[in-house]
């Protein structure tokens, strides 16, 4: 009985060897992870920017030199492209890290950027908001509603460089944002400097883009929420009429 039993235990080893293998080989094999693009996927009917220009025919000093408030416009409308590269010289994502085009005190970014269009090609009339990313670019444009609104801003603000400006830049602040940074410390000085420097970067962004603006800081802020969709939580700081000059 006993020279069965080796023979046995040698079956039963090679058995359940062979099975194994065998269910080995049947196993769908881990997959291995591809290199794929990072892709990031926009919020829910935003619509995409073209690129931004990194390099243009005119020099710092050229755009600094020249650089001057523009307060009449021709009535005739802006490019998409035109209306992309003004964004992203506002708060347009430029690291992987999430800097931007203009510096933030701990890197906060308590400011929202947003465009009253009344004559932008491809685009409806209307309000809409600058995603531009947080720590990857997005670089795009919410729609929130779709409104004329060039003659009520004119009528409600008095002021002639909206009467035929095609388009309107409006920055706000959250000072909560802000705020909460400095371990709930008011810093409102800061989100005001912060637009400031943005505005500076729109400044030379138009003159180079042979645009005009005029930043436009004296208004009824209850008149302009009365008017466009801003969330209470954030002031308005600058609204920025825009369009190409009429000299």
């Amino acid at each position: 009985m006993k020279r069965w039993i080796v023979p046995a235990l040698t079956a039963v080893v090679v058995i359940g060897i062979t099975s194994f293998a065998l269910l080995q080989r049947r196993a769908p094999s881990p997959a291995t992870p591809s290199e794929s693009p990072k892709v990031t996927l926009l919020p829910a009917e935003s619509i995409a920017l073209p690129n931004p220009d990194l390099r243009s025919g005119n020099s710092l000093e050229a755009v600094l030199k020249n650089r001057r408030t523009r307060r009449d416009f021709l009535d005739t409308e802006l490019s998409l492209k035109q209306i992309s590269q003004l964004l992203w010289s506002a708060q347009g994502v430029t690291v992987d890290w999430g800097g931007r085009t203009a510096p933030s005190a701990k890197s906060t970014y308590p400011l929202s950027v947003y465009l009253i269009a009344s004559k932008v090609q491809g685009l409806d009339p209307g309000e809409y908001q600058y995603i531009p990313g947080d720590r990857t670019p997005v670089h795009a444009l919410k729609p929130i509603k779709k409104v004329e609104l060039q003659k009520a801003l004119f009528e409600a603000l008095n002021e002639s460089s909206f009467r035929a400006a095609p388009a309107v830049l409006i920055i706000t602040g959250n000072m909560g944002k802000m705020a909460e940074a400095y371990g709930g410390i008011p810093h409102d000085k800061e989100v005001y400097l912060e637009a400031g420097h943005a505005a500076e970067n729109l400044y030379l962004q138009s003159e180079s883009l042979h645009l005009g603006m005029v930043t436009i800081s004296s208004f009824s802020e209850a008149k302009i929420k009365d008017l466009v969709t801003i969330p209470s939580s954030e002031t308005i700081i600058y609204l920025i009429p825009l369009g190409i000059p009429k000299q």
